[in-house]
C-alpha cells in the first residue's frame, strides 16, 4: 500500500509540473492587440484606400478616410481614434473624437468630413489607440493645401 501511495504522489508530482509548463507556454503565446496598418485617402475603393495619402487639396477632398487593421484583436475590441486640426503657429486642437469596434476582420473605418465653409489649411494628425491595450498608439500626420 505504501509503494502504490509513494507512485501515486510521483504521478500528481508529474502531472503538476506539466501542467505548470503547458500553462507557461500558453502564457507566453497570448499577444496583446496592436495596431497592423494605418492608411489616408480621400477616394476609397471597394472599402479600401489604393495608397496612403499624407497630403491633400481641400477644394478636391470632401472626406479623409482612415482604413485601420488590427493584430491579435478579439472580437469586439475597441479603438479610440481622436483627430486634430493645428494652424500655423498655434496649437493643436481636437477637432473629432470617437470609439470604434473593430469588425469580424478585426478593420476599422473612420471618417472626417469636412467642415462648412471647408477645410482650414494647415496640419493634421490622427492618433489610433486601443482601448485597455497596452500597446503603442499610432499618429498620423497630413495636409491640406
Amino acid at each position: 500500500m505504501r509503494r502504490f501511495a509513494e507512485k501515486m504522489m510521483k504521478r500528481a508530482t508529474y502531472i503538476k509540473f506539466l501542467f505548470f509548463l503547458i500553462s507557461i507556454m500558453l502564457f507566453s503565446c497570448v499577444k496583446d492587440a496592436s495596431i497592423g496598418k494605418a492608411i489616408l485617402c480621400n477616394n476609397p475603393s471597394n472599402n479600401q484606400c489604393n495608397e496612403d495619402i499624407a497630403s491633400f487639396y481641400g477644394v478636391e477632398t470632401d472626406t479623409i478616410h482612415l482604413f485601420v487593421t488590427l493584430n491579435n484583436a478579439p472580437k469586439n475590441i475597441k479603438v479610440d481614434i481622436t483627430w486634430y486640426y493645428q494652424a500655423a503657429e498655434s496649437e493643436k486642437e481636437v477637432i473629432m473624437q470617437g470609439n470604434f469596434e473593430g469588425d469580424d476582420k478585426s478593420n476599422i473605418h473612420a471618417k472626417l468630413y469636412t467642415n462648412t465653409p471647408g477645410w482650414p489649411v494647415g496640419e493634421y494628425s490622427v492618433i489610433i489607440k486601443i482601448v485597455g491595450s497596452e500597446s503603442e498608439a499610432i499618429e498620423k500626420k497630413f495636409i491640406i493645401k
